[in-house]
C-alpha cells in the first residue's frame, strides 16, 4: 500500500507549531541518549586492549669511566622493554662536567638486538634543569647491554647549541645499592 505523498504533507500541516516542538524535543532528546550511549561506550575496557606491562625488575649501572650512575625500572611487553629512570652523578669526574652534582630523568625502551646476539639495545632520553652537559637540557643514551653479564657500551649525546658527547662502558651494580 502506497501513501499519497500530499496526504503526508496534510497530515504534517494539520499538527500545528505545538507538533513540530515536540517533534524537536522527541528529537533533542533522542540525540541525548545517543550521545550518553557513545560516552558510555568508550569508557568501557576493551577485550582486545593494551596488554598489562609485567614489572620486571630495578636495575643499576655505573657508567665508566664517569662517576654516575643509571637506575632503570624494567617492564616489559612480550620482547618490548619500557625503561622509567633516573642518572646521577654526586660529584668528581662526573660525565656532564667536572664536579658534577645533578639528576636527570628519563624515559625509553630496550629490546633484543637484531645484529648482535646476546645483546639488548637501549634508547635513554633524559633531560636535567642545570648547566652541565653543554647547557643541553635533553640527552640520549644509547646502550649495548650483553644479557648474560649485564654489562656493556654506552654512548652519550646532548643535541644543543653546544653538541655534547661522551661514552663508556656499563658496569653492573645488581642488585640495586641503596646509593643509586
Amino acid at each position: 500500500m502506497q501513501i499519497d505523498r500530499s496526504y503526508r504533507q496534510s497530515i504534517r500541516r494539520t499538527v500545528g507549531t505545538d507538533g513540530l516542538r515536540l517533534r524537536r524535543a522527541h528529537m533533542v532528546r533522542g540525540m541525548i541518549g545517543l550521545a550518553v550511549v557513545v560516552i558510555l561506550t568508550a569508557m568501557l575496557p576493551s577485550p582486545a586492549g593494551a596488554q598489562p606491562l609485567e614489572h620486571i625488575g630495578n636495575f643499576c649501572w655505573s657508567l665508566n669511566p664517569f662517576v654516575d650512575t643509571l637506575l632503570l625500572e624494567v617492564t616489559s611487553v612480550n620482547t618490548v622493554f619500557a625503561l622509567d629512570g633516573r642518572w646521577r652523578a654526586t660529584g668528581g669526574n662526573a660525565a656532564g662536567g667536572a664536579n658534577g652534582i645533578y639528576q636527570l630523568l628519563g624515559s625509553g625502551t630496550a629490546t633484543p638486538s637484531i645484529t648482535q646476539g646476546n645483546t639488548i639495545d637501549v634508547g635513554f632520553q633524559a633531560v636535567h634543569n642545570t648547566a652541565f652537559f653543554g647547557g643541553n637540557h635533553g640527552c640520549n643514551l644509547y646502550a649495548s647491554i650483553n644479557t648474560l653479564s649485564l654489562n656493556g657500551t654506552w654512548a652519550l649525546q646532548c643535541p644543543g647549541p653546544t653538541m655534547f658527547t661522551a661514552q663508556g662502558n656499563l658496569i653492573s651494580a645488581n642488585p640495586c645499592p641503596g646509593n643509586f
